[in-house]
């Protein structure tokens, strides 16, 4: 059974609960979930992580490529995704929605972080003028959770 599939199945049992995390493996690749709250169609998420060895090793470049091919891939979400930043020193690539969604008092917008290390993780992030960011929920269907997984997956194999 793939990761995603086991995910959804955890989130569709968690129908109706409070927060909650999941874990799930596949092999050497464990995704894990941090659900706010789980409904029939939808999941608030805080968190969404891949973690694989496959990524421990990997070099700038590499980061850099797999970046790219998510930016690609991960089409469907409330914006477009771009990486914005490499940090050679600490060996990760961050990714930000490009453009953020904007209304008259705030932007918000997706972060995905790819690190050597082993793993890629999105979250949510509101930006109010003069204020630090925030981590916020994001509201995903379970399809787009589905599809997030076999994405991250999809990189770390091209990897």
């Amino acid at each position: 059974m793939s990761l995603s599939s086991q995910l959804l199945a955890e989130l569709r049992n968690a129908t109706g609960q409070g927060s909650q995390s999941f874990s799930v493996t596949a092999g050497t690749r464990t995704i894990h979930c941090r659900a706010l709250q789980c409904d029939p169609l939808a999941v608030t998420v805080d968190e969404l992580t891949l973690e694989s060895p496959e990524l421990a090793s990997a070099s700038v470049a590499k980061l850099q490529a797999a970046s790219q091919s998510l930016a690609q891939r991960i089409n469907y979400l409330l914006e477009p995704i771009a990486p914005i930043e490499t940090d050679s020193q600490g060996c990760s690539v961050q990714m930000r929605s490009n453009p953020p969604q904007r209304d008259d008092n705030a932007s918000r917008y997706y972060e995905l972080l790819l690190r050597r290390g082993g793993s890629i993780a999105l979250c949510r992030f509101e930006k109010q003028p003069g204020q630090p960011r925030l981590r916020v929920p994001a509201a995903l269907t379970h399809e787009v959770i589905g599809r997030l997984v076999d994405d991250f997956s999809s990189t770390v194999d091209s990897i």
